[in-house]
């Protein structure tokens, strides 16, 4: 009976302990304009929690060790990292990046040659998701060089179609996601954005198409960076699961959607997750793109 007891009181302190999770909240906007910056990602680095900001740029955050890094980002804006001192954040501003502001356009696209690029067929049935044992948004980006056919030219991204994934136990909802487009480094990194922000939706197993022409996206020399960015808001939740950590403890993690169609590849995923980039070899965002000149 004792034993039973001992039980009792052990689940009800561990259902006590989850339930008093402290939560830390603040709002990110534009160092210029005031304005909130709707999906903003927050991240704590070297760590699993993360989370996306609505669309008043307000967010909460499972609240993180005194002294741990916070890192705030943003479509076209410098990341802003701080130090985690108290728990209100109030207002995080971010200041636009003048280095990733598009090039002058000095000649308008003709369109009078086309290239489609088919990268969306696989022999099998993948999926790449927005969820994971961490929180936060992930991004994941592939490479495309710059067309043969247009090396002596200016080139353009006409239009993409992006896929979303349809497995067994999918939602049928619209999820909301980001396109992003970025320059890569001379060390193959990801570098500056090429587009503002490009907000998309869908259901599972639906292409998305987007036209890009209004924002006139030139090619770089050295190739550009596409993919997409989940985020973790309330529209895209669908669950939360509890893990069991190395230690004993219990965590409860929130899932989100969706799960994006995927394709294998010779090259590397550019993957965002806990802030920070890596490449890894695994499948690759599946989408069509055509591009001009």
């Amino acid at each position: 009976m004792n034993r039973v007891y001992g039980l009792i009181i052990l689940l009800i302190i561990t259902i006590s302990s989850n339930a008093q999770t402290r939560m830390i909240e603040g709002v990110v906007a534009d160092s210029v304009t005031r304005e909130p910056l709707v999906y903003a990602n927050i991240y704590v680095l070297n760590t699993s929690i993360g989370t996306t900001s609505d669309e008043q740029g307000y967010f909460q955050l499972r609240e993180p060790a005194i002294d741990q890094k916070l890192r705030f980002g943003y479509v076209g804006y410098d990341y802003k990292d701080i130090t985690f001192k108290k728990q209100k954040l109030d207002t995080i501003y971010l200041s636009p990046n003048n280095e990733e502001l598009k090039e002058v356009v000095l000649q308008v696209p003709t369109g009078e040659k086309r290239l489609r690029i088919k990268a969306s067929k696989s022999g099998q049935k993948l999926g790449i998701s927005n969820s994971g044992n961490d929180e936060g948004a992930r991004i994941f980006l592939r490479y495309f060089a710059k067309p043969e056919k247009f090396q002596n030219e200016e080139a353009y991204l006409n239009s993409a179609e992006f896929f979303l994934f349809k497995g067994i136990g999918s939602i049928n909802r619209d999820y909301i996601f980001r396109v992003r487009i970025m320059s890569i480094t001379s060390d193959g990194e990801p570098g500056y954005d090429l587009i503002d922000n490009i907000i998309l939706q869908g259901k599972p197993g639906s292409k998305i198409k987007t036209d890009f022409r209004q924002e006139q996206i030139r090619i770089p020399r050295e190739g550009f960076l596409i993919g997409v960015e989940g985020l973790q808001i309330d529209q895209n939740y669908t669950g939360t699961t509890r893990l069991v950590l190395e230690n004993g403890d219990l965590q409860d993690v929130k899932r989100y959607g969706p799960t994006f169609k995927a394709v294998e590849s010779r090259d590397p995923v550019y993957y965002l997750s806990r802030g920070e980039w890596k490449k890894l070899n695994m499948p690759v965002p599946a989408m069509n793109l055509i591009i001009t000149n």
